[in-house]
């Protein structure tokens, strides 16, 4: 029982995860969060035009699993030469342990990285985004050192890191920032995740962009990204997903009913197809369902592979370590895919 409640809230862990990792990707949102959720002394300091999310990743695991960090680049407006990274740590839950454990792990693998390839060292400000139960307690890294003699809290590394607390805010709070691009409808979601009542009565708030929705490709993986997570919070069935997507205005009807996750029924139907007609030549009953299994499982691979190209392709500063944790694959088959795109986007 306990281990079966252990992989329940780690499931539930990989979903915050994905909805969060695939929305701070996006460097536009990642703009939008800094403008409106930093203070105007870290945020009015940044060059924009050269921001951009690092390729090089860094693993924290030694002070509690780490569910999902993003770490961005640019450079200040004064064109110091250094750089200058926001490290994402995404949180759903109060950590045990002091996360400046965590953070001055990253900060040292960062620094560490610096030093590798010969540059000045980086300005780093770590970011935490809390969507749990509990109400955060900022405290400074020296409040964990009781006792001190006068003179010794010098000798702790202190260090500060900027906190979103989406258990404070109010939703009004969070809805009066109305130029976030779609971080609102993120943050709604996370906030009330556990509150599925709350999410059944306001599915159509989390999951309508609003005038400023941007008609593209890009988009609409994030609002597919953000309505799957939705979809499996409130363990909703097909019926009541269509119910769901009639209400919803365009694009966003249109894209609900796209999701291959939900509606994929070509791959479906066409895996079925070719398991009836093998099963069909095998003849009876037995050869029937042995073709009828085949058909599903050619049918699951086939989505699997579709889905895994259009993540690459989507997020092509993605490690392949990102794209399988977020899709459930391994980081082979996900290598595979992508030398397979390779050679066929290679000039003959």
């Amino acid at each position: 029982m306990a281990a079966q409640k252990r992989s329940r809230s780690r499931k539930k862990e990989q979903l915050h995860d994905a909805v969060f990792k695939t929305f701070f990707s996006d460097v536009a949102i990642v703009k939008k969060y800094l403008e409106h959720y930093t203070p105007p002394a870290i945020h009015q300091g940044i060059d924009f035009g050269v921001l951009r999310k690092s390729d090089t990743a860094f693993v924290s695991g030694r002070f509690g699993v780490s569910f999902s960090d993003v770490v961005y680049e640019t450079q200040l407006k004064s064109g110091i030469a250094a750089r200058l990274l926001f490290l994402f740590e995404h949180k759903s839950y109060v950590p045990s342990q002091p996360i400046y454990l965590q953070l001055l792990d990253y900060l040292l693998q960062i620094w560490e990285d610096d030093l590798k390839n010969k540059r000045p060292f980086s300005i780093i400000i770590p970011v935490v985004v809390y969507h749990g139960k509990q109400h955060w307690e900022y405290k400074s890294f020296s409040e964990y050192f009781k006792g001190l003699p006068d003179g010794w809290a010098a000798f702790i590394p202190n260090f500060r890191y900027l906190l979103t607390d989406l258990h404070d805010m109010t939703p009004q709070d969070i809805q009066a920032k109305e130029a976030t691009e779609y971080l609102r409808n993120l943050f709604l979601a996370l906030k009330f995740s556990r509150d599925t009542d709350w999410i059944q009565n306001n599915q159509k708030k989390i999951l309508t962009f609003g005038g400023g929705f941007r008609h593209e490709d890009h988009n609409m993986m994030l609002f597919q990204t953000l309505t799957l997570y939705v979809v499996k919070l409130l363990d909703m069935t097909q019926a009541e997903i269509k119910t769901l997507s009639q209400d919803l205005p365009e694009p966003e009807q249109s894209w609900v009913n796209s999701i291959p996750e939900i509606f994929g029924e070509k791959w479906k139907k066409a895996g079925l197809r070719k398991g009836l007609k093998q099963g069909l030549k095998q003849g009876l009953k037995q050869g029937l369902e042995q073709g009828l299994e085949q058909g599903r499982q050619e049918a699951k691979k086939e989505f699997s592979r579709e889905m895994t190209i259009r993540t690459i392709q989507k997020f092509p500063g993605w490690l392949s370590a990102e794209v399988a944790d977020f899709l459930g694959v391994t980081e082979a088959y996900v290598e595979q895919l992508r030398a397979e795109l390779a050679e066929t986007e290679q000039p003959k």
